[in-house]
């Protein structure tokens, strides 16, 4: 069985489509997958990383570019349609499933004209443009979240869950879980970082401060890393963190943005939250997948413009001190499924 998964732009589009492509080869060891990605993002570095066979193909973005960007994006976004028409052509696989990002408009068009099945898979609770439109030809749409304004026709969706890493999956849960993680973000979160640290003085002149992992991206890194040893605070401070599993076993409460995936491997590690949504994010979805993980007690929202020291000092301070609530807030974090995806999307792909 052939199966082409596609996914550009960021790590929240590229990470489940390599879920996916890991999941359905552990499910079926002789499937030949072959991820399709830009060839301006890290969707090559992960794939080859992660041993996917890979095509990269130019294309770009249309939304919010003047008249003039948007035409020259058209025409090569054409050619790229001419390209991926071609690979499918070649590779001839039984499912094209599309991720997100741009690219995957051109990929899974392609799919549909040859006569593949076509699946999407949006990670948010408000559905990309790019899957908007790909909705009416994919015969399988993957959610994560519940889509309860129907933006996809019901026959065809399933409430999968997302598609997490295969570390994740297998992240065995500490007994003693006493860190706090802040997730600051890959690329930074100057708003949390900047909380967080402010916070930590607050709660360090109250009384014992747990030990803190802090994510903070690479342009907050040295001002962090410099403000807890001033502290005297036994702190993990890191641009990035690679074992993430770990760093998930080991905590008791996280402090985070909202992007789906987050809120996924959280899901999957059963590790509730203090959400700070992102309040630029398309279509405000940040805020959105926050409120549905909150209504069902798996964590807590602070919005970016109430976002004060004292406010987050006083609510990990609350949390912590909760232990029976905490649990139960780990227990209804996991109760959601969000990071299943792996497992019902691969199932579903080689039922058919």
């Amino acid at each position: 069985m052939k199966i082409l998964v596609c996914a550009g732009g960021t790590g929240g589009h590229i990470m489940p489509a390599v879920a996916i492509a890991h999941a359905i080869a552990d499910a079926l060891p002789e499937a030949k997958i072959l991820f399709i990605g830009t060839d301006r993002g890290m969707e090559e570095r992960i794939a080859r990383r992660e041993g996917l066979d890979f095509i990269a193909i130019k294309a770009l973005g249309i939304k919010g570019k003047s008249l003039g960007n948007s035409l020259r994006a058209a025409a090569v976004n054409i050619r790229a349609f001419v390209t991926a028409r071609k690979i499918v052509r070649e590779f001839n696989p039984a499912w094209v499933i599309g991720c997100g990002g741009y690219i995957t408009g051109m990929v899974v068009l392609a799919g549909f004209i040859h006569g593949c099945r076509c699946a999407i898979q949006e990670q948010n609770s408000v559905a990309g443009l790019t899957n908007r439109i790909l909705s009416r030809i994919a015969h399988r749409i993957f959610l994560a979240f519940p889509d309860p304004e129907q933006t996809f026709a019901p026959h065809k969706s399933i409430l999968a869950g997302n598609p997490v890493r295969k570390d994740i999956l297998a992240a065995a849960k500490d007994t003693d879980r006493t860190n706090l993680l802040i997730l600051g973000g890959s690329l930074g979160a100057s708003s949390i970082n900047r909380s967080c640290v402010d916070a930590m003085k607050i709660l360090k002149d109250q009384g014992p401060v747990p030990e803190i992992v802090h994510q903070t991206g690479t342009a907050d890194l040295t001002r962090v890393n410099r403000a807890y040893e001033e502290m005297g605070l036994a702190a993990r401070v890191v641009d990035f963190i690679d074992d993430m599993s770990l760093a998930y076993a080991k905590s008791s409460l996280a402090v985070c943005r909202c992007g789906g995936l987050t809120l996924s491997e959280l899901s999957r590690t059963a590790l509730p939250a203090i959400m700070v949504p992102y309040p630029h994010a398309t279509d405000n979805h940040q805020m959105k997948n926050a409120l549905y993980v909150a209504s069902k007690g798996g964590g807590w929202i602070i919005p970016d413009d109430h976002l004060t020291p004292e406010r987050l000092a006083l609510e990990i301070r609350i949390r912590l001190a909760d232990r029976d609530g905490l649990l139960e807030a780990s227990s209804n974090m996991a109760s959601l499924g969000l990071g299943n995806g792996s497992e019902r999307i691969a199932q579903e792909i080689l039922s058919v």
